[in-house]
């Protein structure tokens, strides 16, 4: 088990930057998801460190056992980058249904259902553009009538400091026409309408 060694307490959840990997290409959406392997690393610069993880899809369908990558700042020179990446750990504990402070190390994440949203990205390699999955949000109780990503739309570049548009999850009250699947972790059927859940039993409404 490894410790995060951060103090949530005080942070507020936020959407997730662009990090991602693996395939085959998920359609941009809203997912059910457990990590199953998970580490603390330093980054590449070696100025800092990062919670790497390893995702796969338990919706039912096509994309059961799909693998996304995740990469979650812990700390870093940059503050920003820092607070950024606190923010977005709060967002996966409680997506997961740990209260504010409670996610706390790499061994609590492991097999524990949550829902994301799916972006696909655009990145260079061999000089050709190439996709991946990435993770745009992990859905909790703030920001569960949010609109998930819509599969029609345009891959996201990536940006030269791999950083997108951050907002708050505890603002973010759009209403939801719901496109959510069933899943592996006890959810029920999708039903219309409902919100994100759309019939789905969401991990942080768990009531073990």
């Amino acid at each position: 088990m490894a410790d995060f060694g951060v103090n949530l307490n005080d942070v507020d959840a936020a959407n997730s930057n662009a990090s991602g990997g693996g395939g085959p290409i998920i359609p941009r959406g809203r997912y059910g998801f457990q990590i199953v392997e998970g580490e603390i690393k330093q980054n590449s610069k070696k100025n800092g460190d990062n919670y790497a993880f390893k995702a796969e899809c338990t919706d039912e369908g096509p994309f059961f056992k799909s693998i996304v990558y995740g990469t979650i700042v812990l700390s870093n020179p940059s503050a920003w980058a820092q607070n950024n990446g606190h923010a977005q750990l709060q967002a996966l504990g409680m997506a997961m249904g740990f209260g504010k402070g409670e996610f706390t190390s790499t061994d609590m994440a492991l097999y524990q259902p949550f829902v994301a949203d799916i972006d696909i990205e655009i990145y260079k390699k061999d000089g050709q553009d190439k996709e991946r999955n990435v993770f745009a949000a992990y859905i909790h109780e703030g920001n569960a009538h949010t609109e998930p990503p819509s599969e029609k739309a345009p891959a996201t570049p990536v940006s030269n400091d791999n950083s997108r548009a951050q907002i708050s999850a505890a603002n973010t009250t759009q209403p939801h026409s719901s496109t959510a699947r069933q899943t592996q972790n006890g959810g029920s059927a999708p039903s219309k309408g409902g919100g994100a859940a759309g019939g789905r039993a969401m991990p942080w409404k768990r009531s073990a």
